[in-house]
């Protein structure tokens, strides 16, 4: 299942910031729509655009998703014995 999150600017206007998507095994990856994600804080609410949160509420969360897949990443394309 895929989500779209938004964040609201000044303005009012809801700007596209990520896309979570399933990544198979029980992952999801995350992937920044844009290149200034870093900048907004933690504590930043997110909105689901095209479904529901499954538990994200902020860019907290996006990040800690992100991180869990980059760190899956690593372990399952590590050289086994």
């Amino acid at each position: 299942m895929s989500t779209t999150f938004g964040i609201e600017n000044n303005d009012g206007e809801i700007i596209e910031i990520a896309r979570r998507r399933g990544a198979g095994l029980g992952l999801v990856k995350i992937n920044w729509l844009i290149n200034w994600h870093e900048f907004v804080n933690d504590e930043v609410e997110v909105i689901p655009l095209d479904n529901t949160a499954q538990g994200v509420n902020t860019m907290k969360d996006l990040r800690n998703l992100r991180r869990k897949w980059e760190d899956s990443k690593e372990y399952l394309n590590r050289k086994w014995p």
